[in-house]
Order: structure tokens, then sequence, then C-alpha cells
């Protein structure tokens, strides 16, 4: 059987890359779609580099026992928006969907097991789903996929297992992110969220940046992608490019949200990763591997004054477009980029199908910028509404459920990650090899800052989004003096657990 799923996914993959015209708008006119068109040559040379890649995958042995587990149900509790990342009913030729419904039934035939996913309505209700069933001792899910931020909320209340204790689960292998390791755990050996290819959100909610290929070559913009591999893409860059971008549309001499800019951004949660993608922490491991608060210094106040003329000294760029997308708040500027009103956005990489699917022109994918030139590399985070893992103090069988998650995670290594990334994303969505390379570097550059993970809504995570976005203000000094107790006391709530585990 796992043999034919395989064989599947090969096929679907070596089909969708052949057939398959690279993403342009459902309102591009035919010869716009020849010029796009790779060559023969080309499509097979990626085909064939693409399944070689997926072939790697495969070749990973989870090293896990041959068990059978006689029917038994693995339950797994998440809030409806994550349901279809993490189980499908059936096959209907969609190339991730299937991925999907192969690997749930791949593990279940192989260790003899039903698996399930248990829905409550939104993460808070799954919250609050957990702690009433992990308090009363009643076992109703064997592993929770909840956000990741409410899932740090949790964990000060004692109600999931080490995954260190659990048997047969191996970070050391590449379904597993490197920050289960490097970030989420305390000292060498405590963690109570991991974060693993089973959850495609992990991918898909990566924040990143996009910019209109067509409209930079109307406004003389360099070669962007030559400006982030130059790493000369940075905040001051993004100021520079974006200040002179602008077009009264509605010909009213007045700025409004109806006009085109050099980039529009939401004042929410948008903002919170340029502290990651300057090279700013939340919190640090020392040399015993105990995370640490760096959040208040001078890198900090650095980056919230560069912020803060990002966001209302740019002429530029657009902080809201409430007149054209009342309600907006969160998604407007993905929403302009979309609609052609914009140069440059930021958002995550799920836009690519999900909100431009039909953008009329073509647009590549960019890193976050950096702070300076002198930073090194470029980082970005994932939205705190990814599904993280953990897994209920009240289970009976923690070999069973070592050994299911271990295997769920790899058969999406090997599946649903490629599904989602080589085809949905590389073939069909993004228009060209660059942005494939970029796509690439984003995903190896996220950070999982233990401060961010165990924030529960009360650290220093959201500063930027509170003072910047909601306070207009670049006074970090004051508002860090005002809020700051409240923030430090969260944090070592979390570290006081930790260090009381045994």
């Amino acid at each position: 059987m796992r043999k034919f799923h395989t064989k599947t996914l090969l096929s679907l993959l070596l089909a969708a890359l052949i057939t398959g015209a690279p993403a342009c708008s459902s309102g591009s006119n035919d010869s716009k779609s020849t010029e796009t068109q790779p060559s023969t040559d080309t499509t097979v040379a990626n085909t064939e580099e693409t399944l070689s890649a997926l072939e790697a995958r495969q070749s990973v042995a989870d090293n896990l026992p041959d068990m059978d587990f006689d029917g038994r149900t693995f339950t797994v509790v998440t809030y409806s928006t994550r349901v279809p990342e993490l189980y499908s009913e059936s096959l209907n030729g969609e190339v991730v969907n299937d991925a999907i419904y192969n690997t749930r039934v791949t593990v279940s035939d192989r260790f003899n097991t039903k698996i399930e996913v248990l829905s409550q309505d939104d993460y808070i209700a799954t919250g609050d789903f957990i702690r009433r069933t992990v308090l009363a001792g009643e076992e109703s899910f064997q592993l929770a996929a909840q956000h990741i931020i409410s899932l740090g909320g949790m964990v000060p209340q004692d109600l999931f297992l080490n995954w260190y204790d659990i048997p047969h689960i191996d970070f050391s292998q590449p379904w597993w992110s490197r920050s289960t390791t490097e970030d989420l755990t305390y000292g060498k050996d405590k963690s109570m969220i991991a974060v693993g290819d089973f959850s495609l959100s992990s991918l898909s909610l990566t924040n990143c940046f996009f910019f209109d290929k067509v409209d930079a070559v109307t406004y003389g913009i360099e070669n962007m992608y030559d400006v982030v591999w130059d790493g000369k893409w940075t905040l001051d860059y993004l100021m520079n490019v974006s200040k002179d971008v602008y077009n009264d549309l509605n010909g009213n001499a007045i700025a409004d949200g109806d006009d085109y800019y050099g980039m529009s951004q939401s004042l929410q949660g948008a903002l919170n990763t340029y502290l990651w993608s300057c090279g700013g922490k939340v919190m640090q491991k020392n040399s015993q591997g105990i995370p640490e608060l760096v959040y208040h210094s001078e890198k900090t106040n650095a980056i919230v004054e560069k912020v803060y003329k990002i966001a209302y000294e740019t002429s530029g760029i657009c902080n809201q477009r409430e007149s054209k997308y009342p309600g907006e708040t969160y998604n407007f500027g993905m929403l302009a980029f979309r609609d052609g009103l914009s140069l440059f956005c930021s958002g995550t990489v799920d836009a690519t199908g999900n909100r431009f699917r039909d953008k009329q022109h073509e647009y590549g994918i960019l890193p976050y910028p950096k702070f300076d030139e002198a930073q090194e590399e470029y980082y970005t985070m994932t939205s705190g509404s990814m599904a993280a893992f953990a897994v209920p103090k009240t289970v009976s069988d923690p070999e069973f459920v070592g050994i299911i998650t271990e295997a769920l995670n790899a058969e999406s290594y090997k599946a649903v990650f490629p599904a989602y990334y080589e085809v949905a994303l590389k073939t069909k969505y993004t228009h060209d090899d660059e942005s494939v390379k970029m796509l690439d570097y984003i995903v190896d550059h996220r950070v999982f800052d233990f401060g961010y993970v165990y924030d529960n809504f009360k650290g220093f995570s959201f500063y930027f989004q509170y003072l910047i976005g909601g306070e207009a203000s670049s006074d970090f000094e004051s508002y860090y003096a005002a809020n700051s107790s409240a923030s430090i006391a969260q944090y070592q709530t979390v570290l006081d657990y930790y260090e009381g585990l045994e």
C-alpha cells in the first residue's frame, strides 16, 4: 500500500509539472501566457530535479517498528481553519488534498489504526476544550494541533507531556523543524511544543514580501532579486524605493485609499515580523540552553525607529484603505497588491494560492528586508496562527502516540510538503526560477523565538503592533517602562514551570 501511494504522488507531481502552466491571472491574454511558458527542455529539467528531490525525501527511513494497533483510533484536536491541512476524507484530484489523503491512509494501513480529526470552531474554543478535558482526566484526543501562541499560553498549566519523554519521537529527522531543538527546547531535553511537517501551516503561513514585476519595470526599479542577493534589501532600501512611487488614480489630488502606492501594509501583525527580520530577538539561549530575555536593547530601539519611519514618514507607503476595503484592516495590503494598487506588500506564503489567483501582473517573492547591509542573513517568522503540536498528559499509551505522530510527520515530509511546495507553489503560482530560489531561502531562514511562542499575548512579541500601529508612536522606552513588568512576569511563569520539571 505504501508503494502505491508513493507512485501515485510521483505521477501526480509529474503530470502537474509537465502540463501545469505557470501562475498567471485568469485575465492574462494568450500572448502573455506564451511568453511566460517555460521551454520543453527547461520543463523536463525542472521535472527531473523535482522528482529527484522527492525520491530523496522518500528514501529517508523513519526507523519506526512494525506495530499493529488493532484498529485503535488516533484523534487530533484542532480548530476549523486548520482541518484541511491535517485531514482529507477522499481524493479529489487536487494535488495537495490528495497528498494529505494519501498520508492518512498510508499511516492508517501501515499501523492498523484509524486517524480522526476533532474540530473546534476556533483556536479559543480548542484551547478551552484541551484544558477542560485534560483537567478532567479524559483522554479525548492523542495530539493537539493548536495555534502556537495559544499553545504556549497553556503550557504552564501543566497539561502536556514532555516531547523528549515520548518514545519514537526523533527530532534529528528532517520532518521536525530545527527550531524545536534550537529555540523551543529548555535546556537539553524539555519541550512541550514541537513544530513538524504534519503542520502544513508552518510553511504556508511563513511571512514574506511580494513585488509586482510589471510595475517594477514601469517605475524603473532595479532587479529586486539582484538587490536581495547583493545584500541591499534593507529597511532603508524599502523606504527609498517606495517614497517616489505614487499615482493619483482617481485624480482628486488627495493621497487616499484608491490610489497607487509603492507599498501597502497593515499596521497590525505584519509590523511584528520586522523585529526578527532585522536580527532582533525576544529571548536567546545561554550556554546552558536556558532562554533569557534580550529584548530590551539598543538594537530593538533602532528597529522601532526605522519601522516607525516606514509606517508614517515615507510618502509612498499606504497604511490604510478603509474606503476601498472596508473592515479589512489586516489583509488590505495583500488585497491592494492583488488589485494592482501597490508595487510591494507584505504577506504570507499562502497568499500565492488564496489571494493572488486573479492578479493580472506577474509577481515575485522576497524575504522581509534586513535592518542594514551589515546584517549577514535575511530572516522571517511564521504567523502565530500556525498549528504546533502538544501531547496531553492524559494519554494512556505514549508509545502509540509517539509512533503515529512520528509517522504522520514523516509521511507529510515525504508527500504533503513536496505537493504544496514543489507543485502548488513553485509551479502553479510563482513565475520564475528566481522566486523559487527566494522561496527556498525564506523557508530555510524561519525563526521560532521562545519568547514569541510563549508570549501568550502578554509578552513583548506584539509591542511593534501595539506601539507603532496602535499608538502611532516610536517612543519605545516609555512604552517598555509602562508595560514590561507584566510581560516579564509572563515569561518568568514559563521559565519557572520548565525549571520545576524533573
